[in-house]
């Protein structure tokens, strides 16, 4: 709620303009009936026909200036709910990509972007449009309820009997219906959660045939959202027939009333009239006040899940200190990794100079992908330290521990813009466009780039749709090395490129002498160069040494090398 305040409290010229319209509005609205009220009594009853054009002009200009009033305040009320969304949103955002690779594991991107999306629009619409909604009935209630005891106190009698009825009435259904949102709100973050998961793999659906499937998946999302819709538009009908009944009685009743007062002489025609028409006034704010709660209580629903979010704390957090300049040295000590009671890493201990390249292969699940995110710090460690220039990076900010490096991983991503835009990682124009040029001929993507459309400036589709899964890796190795960060990781970089584009990257990898480099992968021609290779097996270093160091062990690594090139005679 205090986010919201602070947001509000940014908007209160909005506020104010949509407040003081509100109350030129409602003041214009009750002067309409005592101008009938004057027609009727003093030109039609009292025969005083010259004065009707004196009367009904100045009424003209109060319905006149009642619209112009009611459009502004709703307007600005509109602009509260936008602006309102914007901030909240904006905040979501910044939160969302802020969050460590735990927080991901517990949110879908379904669930993030409905929450990104509808919840937010829903805490916006009732924070503007709906909050001064509020206020307006709060305020033209009391008002024309004060202008009809104000014309005849017996005339008023059935409004303040029935008013309260009718709103306690409202109140009662408020629970249900903030019940009915809540599970309304999940159901719609299940439909996104199944539609962003089918359309994003739509080729390995329609590969496996699971279009009936996730169709299905689907349907059951959407079925349940229909249920609940169903329940609160139930509740809604159940609530608001009796509201209209006892309103539409309160006129009735208002009509009876007055009506004798008439016959006995104690009431004018035009203050029946005015007395009519008040009534009439106060009937349809009572009828709107369970739909304004039902949409609060939908607020508050979509509040909460929200503020679980903005209030979630990532485990990975920045340190105290700050290093301007980071150099690709990288040392994990006696490093362990448990995750579900499982050990993933177990005493892992090597050091990476700067200059040098470590070369890491194992069996899928033996933990390499797990040091790349540890020397990332995507994850902290259970046990031991990784350190860079001697320092531990959960003692480094995230930029320091992180600034130095560029990852290329298996899963590539590419955004939806220029290859230029993806090379520089959408910083337009702050690396040379020379040194793009020179780092896509370094990872052998420059000759498919330049026979492209535009060249660099062609746009690629999300996640590179249109280019292959050996260039999408060409691009994202190129973008590594635009970088210009003196720690290269490549997890399983080249597992897409045949064997002769494989050695062409290669060759440019080992041209930057100046930087370092950790290579995790399955191929020995991706590592045999390298100045140190581990090999790691269930979490631990099962080997270690150059590549002549291992052929001569003939352990793991001998045996990897002996399958992968089955023609070659055996090395010493």
């Amino acid at each position: 709620m205090r986010r919201l305040l602070k947001y509000a409290v940014k908007q209160w010229k909005l506020y104010l303009t949509s407040a003081v319209c509100l109350v030129i509005g409602v003041y214009f609205t009750a002067l309409g009936p005592k101008y009938i009220q004057k027609i009727i009594d003093t030109c039609i009853v009292g025969g005083k026909g010259e004065l009707f054009f004196s009367i009904a002009i100045p009424l003209l200009a109060v319905y006149l200036i009642t619209g112009v009033a009611k459009y502004i305040q709703e307007f600005s009320s509109d602009c509260i709910s936008s602006a309102m969304q914007r901030c909240l949103r904006e905040e979501t955002f910044r939160s969302i990509v802020a969050e460590d690779q735990y927080f991901f594991k517990d949110n879908n991107p379904g669930e993030l972007m409905s929450r990104t999306k509808q919840d937010i629009e829903t805490v916006g619409f009732s924070t503007g449009f709906i909050a001064m909604f509020f206020i307006e009935i709060v305020v033209h209630v009391i008002y024309m309820t004060y202008c009809l005891i104000k014309i005849n106190p017996a005339g008023a009698i059935p409004s303040l009997v029935i008013m309260p009825i009718i709103a306690v009435l409202a109140i009662l259904s408020e629970p249900k219906g903030d019940k009915l949102s809540d599970q309304r709100s999940d159901d719609i973050a299940d439909m996104n959660q199944s539609a962003t998961e089918s359309l994003g793999g739509i080729r390995t659906v329609k590969a496996f045939g699971r279009e009936r499937a996730e169709s299905a998946r689907f349907d059951k999302s959407n079925r349940a959202f229909f249920r609940h819709s169903l329940k609160l538009d139930y509740l809604w009908a159940n609530w608001i027939t009796p509201m209209e009944a006892l309103s539409r009685i309160m006129l009735y009743l208002a009509i009876l009333f007055s009506g004798l007062q008439v016959i006995k002489g104690k009431m004018t025609l035009g203050e029946l009239t005015a007395v009519t028409t008040f009534t009439s006034e106060l009937s349809w704010p009572m009828m709107e006040l369970g739909w304004l709660l039902t949409e609060f209580a939908a607020a508050r629903a979509s509040l909460r899940k929200i503020t679980k979010i903005l209030d979630a704390k990532p485990v990975i957090c920045d340190g105290e200190k700050h290093l301007e300049k980071v150099s690709g040295d990288l040392e994990f000590d006696h490093v362990s990794v448990e995750a579900d009671g499982k050990k993933i890493l177990d005493d892992v201990s090597f050091h990476l100079d700067s200059g040098k390249t470590l070369g890491i292969m194992g069996a899928t699940g033996s933990g390499k992908s797990t040091i790349a995110n540890l020397a990332m710090r995507f994850i902290d460690p259970t046990s031991g330290s990784i350190k860079t220039e001697g320092t531990d990076l959960r003692d480094l900010d995230l930029v320091s521990a992180r600034s130095a490096k560029a990852i290329v991983t298996q899963d590539i991503f590419l955004f939806s813009d220029t290859i230029n835009a993806n090379l520089d990682k959408g910083r337009k124009g702050q690396i040379p466009q020379e040194v793009l040029e020179q780092s896509a001929k370094d990872a052998a993507a420059y000759d498919f780039i330049a026979k492209l459309s535009d060249g660099f400036e062609t746009v690629i589709g999300e996640k590179g749709v249109g280019l292959s899964g050996g260039q999408k890796q060409r691009v994202s190795i190129a973008r590594a090395f635009a970088s210009g960060r003196p720690l290269l990781i490549f997890d399983d970089a080249t597992s897409a490129l045949d064997m002769e584009t494989e050695k062409k990257v290669q060759k440019a990898v080992h041209k930057h002498d100046n930087v370092t480099m950790m290579i995790i992968a399955h191929r020995i021609s991706a590592v045999r160069d390298a100045d140190e290779i581990l090999i790691l097996d269930h979490g631990r270093i099962a080997e270690r040494g150059t590549h002549d160091q291992l052929m001569a062990l003939k352990g793991a690594y001998y045996q990897t090398y002996m399958t992968q090139y089955p023609d070659e005679k055996e090395e010493n």
